[in-house]
């Protein structure tokens, strides 16, 4: 039997929100924008793109802007771009992208649901919680919900580091045991997570685990998996 949960903590891009499909529509948007081919191949190049930088980018070998940068002279094949041809590039993207961000349908209702089982809320987040909170202002979604909103400003190192998580749950004042976090990702966030002392639940809203490598599957034991935020509140209550 579970331990009495007390706070449940989120990631917030593909979990809170929909940033997959403000992506597609921002890249796409763009490209044809600019006269270029933007159809489903194009995509899927930014998204290469867009694992490669970032992936240094959280490594710590790139900058946050020279990131942007990278994927924008990728995406254009224009290695010559200066760093302000660059910025603009990106920028043109990026206000596409966010002006296309919504919340996913069951977001409002979990949290409502949750606040009112007298849940502690948490956002932890691998980015900086300037663009994170521009975005949940976005998508309508009232920050004044989470008792923390954890960027990379606040963390002492990212997710799927264990402190990530434990800093979380100390700034709210839980034990890790008595706290759940859901996130997208299968190892950055499911399985960080419960290895790091938390109940975690997994959220695959595209069906991806049947297509999980082994390895993954080995990491997920002992995590939760649902397919949407509404499951949750009923899974706390069977639990309590």
């Amino acid at each position: 039997m579970h331990t009495p949960i007390r706070a449940v903590l989120f990631d917030l891009d593909r979990t809170l929100v929909d940033l997959e499909g403000a992506t597609r529509h921002g890249i796409q948007a763009h490209l044809g924008a600019l006269g270029l081919p933007a159809g489903e191949d194009e995509y899927l190049r930014w998204k290469e793109y867009e694992d490669v930088y970032i992936g240094r980018f959280m490594a710590g070998e790139l900058g946050f802007q020279e990131q942007r940068r990278g994927r924008a002279r990728a995406m254009s094949r224009r290695a010559d771009f200066s760093d302000a041809e660059a910025d603009l590039w990106f920028n043109g993207f990026y206000s596409l992208m966010t002006a296309a961000l919504t919340a996913f349908a069951d977001v409002e209702p979990t949290l409502d649901a949750l606040a009112g089982a007298g849940m502690t809320l948490g956002i932890v987040t691998n980015m900086f919680s300037t663009f994170q909170l521009e975005k949940l202002q976005r998508c309508r979604i009232d920050p004044g919900r989470f008792a923390c909103f954890l960027g990379l400003e606040e963390l002492p190192a990212a997710k799927p580091h264990p402190d990530a998580f434990l800093t979380a749950c100390s700034v709210i004042g839980v034990e890790p045991h008595e706290a759940l976090y859901v996130g997208d990702e299968p190892i950055t966030d499911a399985a960080a997570a419960r290895e790091a002392g938390l109940r975690s639940i997994w959220l695959d809203r595209t069906d991806r685990r049947s297509t999980l490598p082994e390895d993954v599957r080995v990491r997920l034991e002992g995590v939760e998996i649902c397919s949407d935020l509404m499951s949750i509140p009923a899974s706390l209550s069977a639990a309590g």
